[in-house]
């Protein structure tokens, strides 16, 4: 672990809770949910990029707070009864393939109703695009919290962590090394630190650059 030591990341603040890190690119969200259930607003939207952790993050507060977590286009005739019965839901990806009709009837139930319902997306809701004009009304009028891509700084405290929880020391040029091509997401840190640990130990392979930029092209 004294490798791992030599990176100086003082100059973000950050800390692991339940294997996710948080910093400054999640922490005006991570705060919100923390509240919970002490909300002024019972609806809410967390939005960012592709693989900025959402997910992860909204998977780890269900978990905590009996929610039910279900996607966008799983919402249809069939499941519209369960999702209105809920008194805690997350609906994911709220701009891909959604019944607009369904999705109206589902806000204005736990609207009316002081219930709680968290959706994710990757913009704002008020730049999302309904035909529904009543919907894009009510998506308007509620909060959004933004997740940001977390930064070179974090991807290196992230792929750490992981790492030493695999028993596995790499240099810090390595580290840098590898920062620097992979995408910038947890998703791509997580899959680069279990693919580095299989790929030594089925071919018994010390890490070196050669293998890094192997495991690199695979992700």
């Amino acid at each position: 672990m004294s490798e791992q030591q030599i990176f100086n990341l003082s100059t973000e603040e950050y800390f692991f809770e339940e294997d996710f890190c948080i910093s400054q690119s999640n922490q005006d969200v991570c705060n919100f949910l923390r509240k919970w259930p002490n909300w002024d607003d019972n609806i809410v939207n967390i939005f960012g990029p592709k693989k900025s952790g959402k997910t992860f993050l909204l998977t780890v507060f269900e978990r905590k707070n009996s929610f039910l977590r279900i996607s966008a286009n799983t919402l249809n005739k069939e499941t519209i009864s369960s999702a209105l019965s809920q008194e805690r839901l997350i609906i994911e990806d709220v701009e891909e393939n959604i019944d607009e009709e369904l999705l109206f009837l589902l806000f204005n139930e736990f609207k009316n109703n002081n219930k709680y319902l968290i959706f994710s997306s990757t913009q704002d809701t008020s730049r999302i695009s309904f035909q529904l004009q009543d919907l894009s009304s009510r998506f308007k009028s509620i909060l959004n919290l933004e997740i940001s891509n977390p930064s070179d700084t974090l991807l290196c405290s992230v792929l750490m962590k992981q790492l030493s929880e695999k028993q596995i020391t790499i240099k810090k040029e390595l580290i840098t090394h590898t920062i620097k091509r992979i995408e910038r997401s947890y998703d791509s840190v997580n899959k680069f630190a279990a693919m580095i640990d299989e790929e030594s130990l089925k071919n018994k392979k010390k890490i070196d650059l050669k293998l890094i930029n192997l495991v690199l092209s695979k992700i």
